[in-house]
């Protein structure tokens, strides 16, 4: 969800007219940018309260410490044949981890398809449909249970590198001013979509200007400590998977949970985009629909959210 779509129209095209100066695909990411905003801002809400900025608490050190217990957790609503595949795919992806989680936790949201999961994952099925919000914090809520010293979350669309749980603990080691980490999230898809939204950085989240910190990350690729989960939810307000990890994260931050990014915690996440320009315009349109669906609760939530988003930049994964 990493846009510049709350400002101007002129603003947003002059932005990235000037940034893309001597890229070959500079006019038809532009194009590309024209459809992006204008789908965001037809769905979105009025982030026009650009006041009452406050630097975040000085961060609260992870106490992470050698060989840690380590949780993943999956909100799955599995609808399609894609679907299937896709978490066919991941769970193959966490099977090839360099260093095995401690357990896998699936939080089925009452999936109109029903799926048999390996022995060697904890599955839990909602009897009615609750939305990724709820599925992650009953998903945390087991894995604090088990005592997991951190929850690594991810979505059913992705897949994982093969060294991601290792860079995952290594990072909680060598950065100890942090408790959340957000990593580099590319497309799987490999054509123009998949390229924009890479140039776009709309899954790496945003970065505060002039600091290592993020304003938020992805819970497509995020990682969090024990004392985050246990002191922060997601907000059930948000019926689907946009905005309410932007808002998990500000609470984070204004308790003093520090974000950082780190770019070889590598997730590849699939839109679904093929060879069919109709089908990937309406499937990036109905992306950007969401996330302008997304916006409007979070501007209820945090009516001052975008004088936190200007003092942010995007994060490509060119």
């Amino acid at each position: 969800m990493s846009s510049l779509s709350n400002l101007p129209y002129g603003k947003i095209l002059d932005y990235w007219y000037e940034k893309l100066k001597g890229k070959s695909y500079r006019y038809k990411f532009l194009l590309t940018k024209t459809v992006e905003v204008f789908t965001f801002k037809s769905y979105g809400g009025n982030g026009s309260n650009r006041h009452n900025y406050f630097e975040f608490p000085k961060p609260i050190k992870n106490t992470i410490q050698a060989n840690p217990k380590l949780s993943i957790v999956i909100p799955t609503f599995l609808k399609s044949e894609k679907d299937l595949q896709d978490i066919s795919n991941l769970l193959q992806s966490i099977s090839k981890q360099v260093l095995q989680p401690n357990e896998v936790i699936i939080i089925d949201d009452c999936s109109p398809i029903r799926l048999s999961f390996p022995e060697s994952v904890t599955a839990f099925r909602f009897e009615q449909n609750s939305g990724p919000a709820k599925a992650r914090n009953y998903g945390k809520k087991l894995a604090i249970e088990n005592d997991s010293d951190i929850i690594a979350f991810t979505d059913t669309d992705c897949v994982l590198s093969e060294n991601w749980t290792s860079t995952i603990v290594q990072s909680f080691l060598d950065n100890k001013d942090f408790q959340i980490l957000s990593g580099n999230t590319p497309a799987h898809d490999k054509g123009w979509f998949g390229t924009y939204h890479n140039i776009n950085g709309t899954l790496n989240g945003r970065q505060l200007k002039n600091s290592e910190r993020l304003l938020y990350g992805t819970t497509a690729n995020l990682a969090i400590t024990k004392d985050v989960a246990s002191n922060i939810d997601f907000n059930e307000n948000f019926p689907n998977a946009a905005g309410e990890d932007i808002e998990f994260c500000f609470k984070a931050n204004k308790k003093g949970f520090a974000i950082k990014h780190i770019p070889t915690m590598t997730v590849y996440h699939n839109f679904g985009y093929n060879e069919r320009l109709m089908r990937n315009l309406k499937i990036f349109r109905q992306q950007f629909k969401k996330y302008g669906k997304g916006e409007k609760i979070l501007l209820k939530e945090i009516p001052n959210y975008y004088a936190y988003f200007d003092q942010t930049k995007e994060i490509t994964t060119e």
